[in-house]
This record gives structure tokens, C-alpha cells and sequence, in this order.
């Protein structure tokens, strides 16, 4: 393992010029910073605090987005108790504001002083994914999975949950049922519109009309109860793929005067405990979380520790369909409801 002395030398620059470069400060040329970090990862350097390397693993955002996540904070919780098992110190990292311009994966987790990382990523930076896992640092994704043999995956599989949710739409005698998922795509939200769309479409029901994806935040769950609820020809159910689209859709129907399950059930999707804090107690596929945090700190732990026993592709968890009290048979006539006016708020 490389000194920052060994560095500096081979880099043709002083001790203080190679501190600067791996603190990321603005000081340094760009083509002198990409030099020293050149140098740094062909001596494979590492930081050290006093004379021990540093022991913590980090939670790694793709995107600063999932940070406001229910999902997240559940996992961030699970990550706490297992920290604490530990030997490791846990660190939350921004990948694409920390990151410096060319700099290896590895050269950027040992700046950091992180041995391992937990990733929090989505759909379209799987190809940047697959990169960083063929520079061989240990990382372990959380939520999304795909077709990988470099990375290994945490998630709660949540596909045969999300089947028999809407088949208990369906068996109750609904016709039209909406899902309502999440813009951001991963593996964990296109399980789920892959379960709903194959229990409708093996039943004659499916409709491209009635799929809505939307940002995961309760304030656009509100407008999308509105414009969904105020149609003739409205759905009478909605599997909603979104712990937050499901509170503010609730939340709406109630506002309108929508009468739930009576005149709409709704299925949703939680994470850790929402669904007994809707009125009425919210149907719902549920997985736990916080221990989906813990099994992917662990997973870290053991990479870095040079013991994995996790296969490619490792689903950790499978999520479970609650049945509770917002859902029943359709009414007899969906009717329409218009917004109520709001001026008394």
C-alpha cells in the first residue's frame, strides 16, 4: 500500500500538492489533479487515519432525489443497527457532487476513507453501475437489480406480493384499475407494473390508459386523485406502487368526498409502517425496510472483509400483501367527483 509520499514522488509534486488534490480542493489545475489521481490509483494509495486505514463503509447516492424517501430512511435505519454490530463507521456519500473528474471508483471510496459501499442507483445509470463494478471496489446495489455477474444486489422481491394484490382487486369484481407508480424507474418499481400488468392482461383488463407514473412525492399524489377521480369513465381501484402517491391520494379522495373503499379501493405500497397511519387502514404490499438496510450493510461488511457468501443476483427478502380496510367490491355506477373548493383552508 502507497504513502502520499511514494505518491507525490512519482507524481513529481510535493506531499502538500497530493493532500490538496485528495481533499478536493479548488486550489489545484485540473490536469495536475488528474495526474496525482492517476498516480494514486496505479499505487492502489489508500488514507489512513493515525497509523490504522480507515474502517467505514458508505451509502453511496446515484441521485441526490432518494435521500427524501421513506424507503431510504427505513434502510438508513437498518444500516444504523448493523453499523453498530460492527467494527465499521457508516458515511452517506454523494457520488455526483464528490466524485473529481476522472477519478476511479476505488481511488474515490479511499479518499473518503470508505472501504465499501452500499448504492442507491435507478435505471438509467446502470450502465455507469456496471463500470464502476468492473474497477473491483466492493459495492453492493440497493432496491434496483438487473443481469450483472460483477455486482451483487439487496432488494425485497416484490413481484408475487404485487399479483396477488391485484388479483384481490379483481376477484373482488373490478373492472377498471388503475397503478399508479413512480417516474424513476428501477427494478423494484418495474417488478411491480410487470405484476400488474400480467395479472390484467391474463384476465382481458389491462389498459395503457390507466397507468400513471408520476414523481414520488405526496403533494402530486393530490392533483393525480383529482384528474383521476373527476372522469366519467374513471377506475373504480388503484394499485399505487409509492408509499407517498398512496398517502396523498387517500388523503384526496377523502377531500372530495370520496368514500373509500366504497366508492374506490385502493391498494398501496409501504415500507415501513404507513399503512396503519391511513384512514381508513390502508391494503398494502409491505416489505420491512430497515432490515433490507441491514442485509445490505452486511453484504459490504463481508466484501470487505473478503468473505462473501452472496450470490450475483440476491434477493434477501420477499414482500407480503396485507389485506385491511380499503378495498371492496366496485360500486354499481362509478361516478364522478369534482375538486371541492378549498377557500376555507
Amino acid at each position: 500500500m502507497s504513502s502520499v509520499r511514494a505518491v507525490a514522488k512519482k507524481a513529481g509534486v510535493s506531499i502538500a500538492t497530493v493532500s490538496r488534490v485528495l481533499n478536493g480542493s479548488a486550489s489545484v489545475t485540473p490536469e495536475l489533479r488528474n495526474r496525482v489521481l492517476e498516480v494514486a490509483a496505479t499505487c492502489d494509495y489508500a488514507p489512513t487515519v493515525g497509523k490504522i486505514r480507515a474502517s467505514r463503509i458508505g451509502l453511496l447516492y446515484m441521485d441526490e432525489f432518494w435521500l427524501s424517501s421513506p424507503y431510504d430512511s427505513a434502510c438508513i435505519d437498518g444500516m444504523g443497527k448493523a453499523m453498530r454490530r460492527s467494527i465499521y463507521d457508516f458515511v452517506i456519500l454523494d457520488f455526483r457532487r464528490d466524485r473529481q473528474a476522472g477519478e476511479p471508483l476505488r481511488q474515490f471510496l479511499s479518499r473518503k476513507g470508505v472501504s465499501g459501499a452500499v448504492v442507491r442507483s435507478r435505471l438509467e445509470f446502470r450502465g455507469e453501475l456496471v463500470e464502476l463494478a468492473r474497477e473491483g471496489a466492493p459495492l453492493v446495489v440497493l432496491g434496483d437489480h438487473f443481469d450483472c455477474e460483477q455486482l451483487r444486489f439487496v432488494y425485497a422481491a416484490s413481484s408475487n406480493a404485487s399479483r396477488e394484490a391485484v388479483e384481490h382487486l379483481v376477484s373482488l369484481g373490478h373492472k377498471r384499475i388503475a397503478f399508479v407508480g413512480c417516474d424513476r424507474d428501477d427494478g423494484d418499481h418495474s417488478d411491480r407494473m410487470e405484476a400488474y400488468r400480467e395479472v390484467l392482461s391474463d384476465a382481458g383488463l389491462f389498459c395503457d390508459r390507466d397507468v400513471y407514473r408520476v414523481p414520488p412525492h405526496r403533494m402530486d399524489g393530490s392533483p393525480l386523485a383529482r384528474r383521476i377521480l373527476s372522469k366519467a369513465d374513471r377506475p373504480t381501484a388503484m394499485f399505487i406502487a409509492d408509499p407517498l402517491l398512496a398517502v396523498g391520494i387517500v388523503n384526496e379522495a377523502h377531500q372530495m368526498g370520496v368514500r373509500v373503499p366504497e366508492d374506490l379501493s385502493v391498494i398501496g405500497f409501504d415500507d415501513s409502517d404507513t399503512r396503519n397511519s391511513v384512514y381508513p387502514r390502508m391494503s398494502a404490499v409491505c416489505q420491512d425496510s430497515s432490515l433490507i438496510g441491514e442485509l445490505a450493510f452486511d453484504a459490504v461488511r463481508e466484501l470487505c472483509e473478503g468473505e462473501p457468501n452472496l450470490s450475483s443476483s440476491t434477493k434477501q427478502q420477499e414482500a407480503w400483501f396485507e389485506i385491511h380496510e380499503t378495498t371492496a367490491p366496485p360500486p354499481q355506477k362509478a361516478k364522478a367527483f369534482l375538486p371541492r373548493s378549498r377557500s376555507s383552508d
